[in-house]
């Protein structure tokens, strides 16, 4: 009788654990389709402003005669502006006009005051 018991524990036990594995199997498929779905959302985004991109060059060299050259030179000054060739634009400090303490320009906020910075158009 207590081996039945212990049987029938064991079998609950065992259901439970199963139980457990397919809400955790069914977590993660819910957070990979998530993550599939956002990187899709992402590639389409990029390959929008892609062609935008392209669009927006090729007008500026037509009409005002600026070579690829010339775009390669300037995206050269913007990227070599935090010191570093990395081909990316990145955080720069920013001296609040308030207080005068350094905060990152990721913040769009002084860190110290609050004080509101203005976004860049590109930013």
């Amino acid at each position: 009788m207590m081996g039945g018991l212990w049987m029938a524990g064991m079998a609950g036990a065992q259901a439970m654990q199963t139980t457990a594995q397919v809400q955790r199997d069914a977590a993660a498929r819910s957070v990979a389709y998530e993550a599939r779905s956002e990187a899709n959302e992402l590639r389409h985004q990029v390959e929008r402003l892609s062609l935008l991109n392209q669009a927006l060059w090729e007008l500026i060299r037509e009409r005002l005669n600026v070579t690829d050259t010339d775009l390669e030179k300037r995206a050269m000054e913007i990227d070599m502006r935090d010191g570093i060739q990395d081909n990316k634009i990145s955080a720069r400090p920013v001296r609040c006009p308030t207080c005068h303490r350094i905060s990152n320009s990721k913040h769009f906020r002084c860190l110290y005051c609050g004080q509101l910075f203005e976004k860049p158009v590109f930013g």
